[in-house]
């Protein structure tokens, strides 16, 4: 995957949905990932994470395009999504801190984001924690 330092393609619908913009938030479009932010560090565990989204996605411009369609309108949809790649990410974070208290921290972090606005609120935290740890 490569990264580029602008929005994606759809970013006023994106924004539409979140209020994104201005934002420190990476999308991904096919094989490539979009940091508009350039000091923003994109650690390995979020290029697994993205990864996901990556190959879920395809790099056919439709697909990805009726990707992005299901992700904004269908809630159940964008909630699979983020697990599959929230859980992808917790594991590679994992992978390479072995300590416990170091790998707590990051499964909350991670709960609180796929519990925040950015995705629509569509889980509570505790919640998101429970389904990330699986």
């Amino acid at each position: 995957m490569r990264v580029i330092k602008d929005y994606p393609p759809n970013i006023d619908l994106i924004d539409s949905f979140f209020n994104v913009k201005g934002k420190k938030i990476i999308y991904t479009w096919g094989d490539i990932i979009y940091s508009p932010h350039p000091e923003f560090y994109i650690t390995p565990e979020l290029y697994v994470h993205e990864g996901v989204h990556s190959a879920r996605q395809t790099t056919d411009s439709k697909a990805i395009e009726s990707w992005w369609d299901r992700y904004l309108h269908d809630l159940e949809f964008r909630l699979n999504e983020e697990l599959l790649a929230h859980k992808a990410e917790y594991k590679e974070y994992c992978k390479t801190h072995a300590d416990r208290n170091m790998q707590n921290f990051y499964l909350q972090q991670a709960a609180q984001r796929l519990a925040g606005p950015t995705y629509g609120q569509m889980v509570t935290t505790s919640k998101a924690r429970s389904l990330i740890k699986g």
